[in-house]
């Protein structure tokens, strides 16, 4: 129901709570990650040939940029904190954790 156009937040108090939720929790991931500089734009877009309440397609393309560069930054800090070793799939690192 939180995907569907046609109904509206005044139609629908608790549809409408829910995308205000899916929003706050959003912006409280971002800015855990410190990425609190850009706008996700939040409403209606079309992803994977069907329209969603999500993110818009710039926003969606720059979280997975950052995604990207901090997994990357992660994966080098393990490999510089195990000399060079990698680490096995589910194995934790001296922090205890996967990543």
């Amino acid at each position: 129901m939180v995907n569907d156009a046609e109904l509206s937040d005044d139609a629908d108090r608790d549809v409408a709570r829910i995308r205000a939720l899916h929003v706050d929790i959003d912006h409280g991931v971002l800015d855990a990650y410190g990425w609190s500089d850009f706008t996700p734009g939040h409403g209606f877009h079309t992803f994977r040939k069907m329209q969603r309440w999500t993110v818009s397609p710039a926003a969606r393309i720059e979280i997975l940029d950052r995604l990207l560069d901090e997994n990357r930054r992660r994966a080098e800090r393990q490999r510089q904190k195990s000399g060079g070793a990698a680490f096995g799939a589910g194995e934790l690192d001296d922090d205890g954790a996967l990543f």
